[in-house]
């Protein structure tokens, strides 16, 4: 436990609100390229950083990711001169904005076994990105969660330090295991509103709503592709308090053999008081298919128990522009039981018809460990996601 972290964060939150807040009356008017996923770091061979001004990847892409990448490696070949090479999102030499759009149908049974239909927006992001120097940048975003909830990231990044190293202060989620765009992976924050066990919790901290901590974060490209980052920040599971009480550190590896087999490797550890998580990740890309997996173990996670999170993936890109996917995700919330683990197998295809444009289409099935194994009817999802 640290005492100096309230005037770390009176310090982060004063200064850097200051500059950002006159940035987000422009920024609801215009947007870029702003999504990730670690299959596309695996099948590259290449770093997060490579496309995105995160250095540990998500949000807003750099010039190589929205001007190579999303213009030509991602959409349809038939509909590539249909991208829009004119807007790279700069609005000056130092002043980059984007935005990130989710809009979801899915048709379900509900406790009643009646079926149902929902459609709901599941984010409305804007991002800006205002660099100094080469040696000193600014990224905020500002965002909707579901119908009405705000949220709000935002760091100074000072980077070209020795070693290529790099210092970040500000609010954002500490750097853990693969940033996988779909919250409801037990990986990530996994069932809320509809839970399968009649648990609070039904997969690990990362869920939708949570609020980025107030982080001093360090991250230091080694030798090879091999990256390390580790930081200190407030409590990411109780938001409230102001000490800078959790502490995560993760290697990460990534390289290739050839031009057409890439792979990824990494470890990660959270330690917040008394609960402790660690984790598995990597994947491997060989010519049109990609591999990707994370295990993790959390310690006083749910009622003091230990939980066990999976996640594996293999997607099949077809033709440049359709991927086909298989997905299994696994959550034990206490691994102790003999029973009460939730299985979901997924089976779908993510289609990117334009540059600025991806959608989206599953089947699901929910097995559910219990003294009389069940699986739950299927669930359809379609999503469409937009990015300008």
């Amino acid at each position: 436990m640290l005492s100096y972290g309230s005037s770390v964060k009176a310090f982060i939150e004063a200064d850097t609100l200051l500059v950002l807040g006159s940035i987000f009356v422009i920024l609801t008017f215009f947007s870029n390229l702003s999504f990730a996923l670690p299959r596309f770091a695996v099948q590259n061979g290449s770093s997060c950083i490579a496309c995105h001004v995160n250095p540990t990847g998500s949000g807003l892409r750099n010039d190589y990711g929205s001007n190579v990448v999303a213009l030509e490696e991602l959409p349809l070949e038939r509909w590539l001169d249909k991208g829009n090479e004119d807007w790279d999102g700069y609005i000056s030499d130092h002043l980059q904005i984007g935005g990130d759009f989710r809009l979801q149908g899915v048709q379900y049974n509900d406790s009643d076994n009646k079926r149902r239909s929902a459609f709901f927006p599941m984010q409305a992001d804007i991002y800006s990105y205002l660099k100094l120097n080469n040696n000193a940048s600014i990224f905020t975003k500002i965002g909707v969660r579901g119908s009405s909830r705000l949220s709000a990231e935002y760091w100074a990044l000072v980077n070209n330090l020795p070693q290529n190293a790099w210092v970040r202060v500000g609010r954002t989620l500490p750097n853990y295991g693969l940033r996988v765009d779909d919250h409801t992976s037990f990986i990530r924050g996994g069932n809320f509103n509809r839970t399968l066990l009649d648990l609070d919790k039904e997969g690990l901290i990362f869920g939708p709503y949570l609020d980025p901590p107030v982080i001093i974060e360090l991250g230091v490209p080694m030798f090879g592709g091999l990256q390390w980052t580790s930081s200190i920040s407030t409590d990411v599971l109780n938001n409230s308090s102001e000490e800078l009480n959790n502490l995560t550190t993760q290697f990460n590896y990534i390289g290739n053999i050839n031009d057409n087999i890439a792979y990824m490797g990494g470890f990660s550890y959270m330690q917040e008081n008394n609960f402790s998580m660690l984790g598995i990740s990597g994947g491997i890309s060989f010519s049109d298919f990609t591999w990707t997996f994370e295990a993790d173990q959390a310690e006083n996670w749910i009622d003091g128990n230990t939980s066990l999170a999976l996640y594996d993936e293999i997607a099949w890109e077809i033709i440049q522009g359709v991927q086909l996917i298989g997905k299994y995700d696994f959550f034990d919330p206490k691994t102790d039981w003999q029973t009460g683990s939730i299985s979901r197998y997924t089976f779908g295809a993510e289609i990117y018809p334009l540059n600025i444009m991806e959608i989206k289409l599953q089947l699901r099935m929910n097995q559910v460990d219990l003294d009389n194994a069940a699986t739950t009817d299927p669930e359809y999802l379609i999503q469409t996601h937009f990015w300008f």
